[in-house]
């Protein structure tokens, strides 16, 4: 009875266990749904408390600039024009000006100042005895040789005169000849007389035949005297030429930087003299980032665009040429000695070569300076012309080049505090913080110049320019005056 009793109870247990365990696990779950339920609510109070609690940050507005860029780079002056004399003709050295040494001044000598005798102008003097002797020579020959042209002129009329004469003999020796031949027909002569008025035909003719081949011969020699005249002539041109390049001077004005020659010295042809750097205008040596190059050609096509000029209308034609060309654009050459900026006018010239130096990854190019001499002093900023002794711009000097990009490119003004490391600027749009990558363009002002368009900036974008201790893309901020 108690083994059947037991049976029951474990019976009834295990029936209750498998109804309640169900119910037990239905239970944890809707408990579990309405505490989920009950912390629903709790986000919308954490996003109200993260914006009360959202960092504050300060901003200022991007605004749009079209004052225009300066680029500056450093250059090294070098000399725009270097010119090698060497001896044209051999000869013994007679004279040096000043003894031609390095560091004296030249000037080019005109024309007419080298006809004019004298060495106030003359660099060099070479022993010119025996070029002038073989100017004298050959301008005999050449005098000997008209005369030799003007006796054949006289013999060549004469035996004109005497062909004349001649013509006439021979006619009147055919007509003598007609009459013996008419009557020797009606046998009033004998044939000896026909063959005497024939044998003296025959001579006429004869002789007008050899005073014919002697003019012809007389004019073939004068041809030939005449061909010779000119060649003594050419020959007396070179001579000439050579006794004038025993007088040297100066093509340019300039400075002595190199001589190799020594009063009473012996030169050959072909010998060095002496190098002179041209003063009158002076060149830059410099190097420009792509960057920069860039910026030069989009303020050249858009100038040429606003002017209309004839060449705006020939860009697309001459894309090729242009290229290979630098902007044509006014800089300025600035060096500084003592506290005080000289400054001189100066233009983009040229290329200095091709392509882009292997070392520096930058493109050289060639400034020139038209006038060497300072168009400009400042002292503290300020214009003056009273200061003594100004240099001039000489090779060597190490200047600083600005070029005025102003009018025609797009800029956007940005505070120097709003640029974070890696030229990143954030942002705020709609209460968040975004990153741009900007690319700066100038850093001269208060603030700095960004190219438009080089990013994702616009104008109206608020950048933050107080610090950020944590700064993440899409981040919530507020905007105000940030401790």
């Amino acid at each position: 009875m108690s083994d059947f009793n037991t049976q029951k109870t474990t019976s009834i247990y295990r029936k209750l266990k498998h109804i309640l365990l169900p119910m037990f696990i239905l239970a944890i779950g809707g408990g579990s749904l309405v505490v989920l339920m009950a912390m629903k609510k709790e986000p919308e109070q954490s996003e109200k408390l993260l914006a009360t609690l959202a960092p504050l940050v300060s901003t200022e507005t991007i605004s749009l600039s079209d004052s225009g860029v300066t680029i500056t780079v450093d250059g090294i002056v070098v000399p725009s024009k270097e010119v090698k004399l060497a001896a044209e003709v051999s000869g013994r050295v007679l004279y040096t000006r000043d003894g031609c040494k390095v560091g004296n001044l030249v000037r080019n000598a005109t024309p007419r100042e080298r006809e004019v005798a004298g060495t106030e102008n003359l660099l060099i003097q070479i022993d010119p005895e025996n070029y002038e002797l073989e100017v004298k020579r050959l301008t005999q020959e050449h005098a000997q040789t008209q005369d030799v042209i003007d006796e054949l002129e006289v013999e060549i009329d004469n035996t004109k005169a005497m062909v004349d004469l001649a013509h006439e003999e021979v006619r009147l020796q055919q007509s003598h000849l007609n009459r013996v031949e008419k009557l020797r027909a009606k046998n009033v002569v004998s044939d000896t007389d026909f063959e005497e008025a024939k044998r003296a035909e025959l001579g006429a003719r004869n002789a007008l035949q050899k005073l014919t081949n002697e003019a012809d011969l007389l004019k073939a020699r004068r041809q030939r005297m005449m061909h010779a005249r000119e060649l003594v002539g050419v020959q007396l041109s070179r001579a000439k030429l050579d006794l004038s390049r025993t007088r040297i001077y100066s093509p340019i004005n300039g400075v002595i930087v190199e001589d190799s020659i020594e009063k009473d010295g012996y030169v050959k042809i072909g010998d060095p003299l002496v190098t002179i750097e041209d003063t009158s205008a002076v060149e830059v040596r410099s190097n420009l980032r792509m960057e920069e190059l860039y910026q030069l050609w989009q303020h050249a096509a858009q100038t040429a665009k606003k002017s209309q000029t004839p060449q705006a209308n020939v860009v697309d034609a001459n894309r090729y040429e242009i290229g290979y060309q630098l902007p044509q654009l006014p800089v300025k050459v600035v060096y500084e000695l003592g506290g005080r900026k000289f400054v001189w006018n100066g233009a983009l010239s040229r290329y200095d070569g091709i392509g882009l130096d292997e070392k520096t990854r930058t493109v050289p190019c060639r400034i020139v300076v038209a006038d060497p001499r300072p168009s400009e002093i400042l002292v503290n900023g300020q214009p003056t012309s009273q200061i003594v002794g100004a240099p001039p711009l000489t090779r060597g000097m190490y200047v600083s080049i600005e070029i005025p990009l102003v009018g025609n490119v797009s800029l956007l003004k940005i505070p120097e505090t709003a640029i974070r490391p890696g030229n990143l600027v954030w942002v705020v749009r709609d209460g968040k913080l975004h990153s741009e990558k900007i690319r700066v363009v100038d850093t001269s002002g208060d603030q700095l110049m960004v190219e438009l368009g080089a990013s994702g900036l616009k104008p109206g974008d608020h950048a933050v320019t107080s610090p950020l201790s944590t700064a993440n893309e899409g981040m919530q901020v507020r905007e105000g005056e940030a401790e």
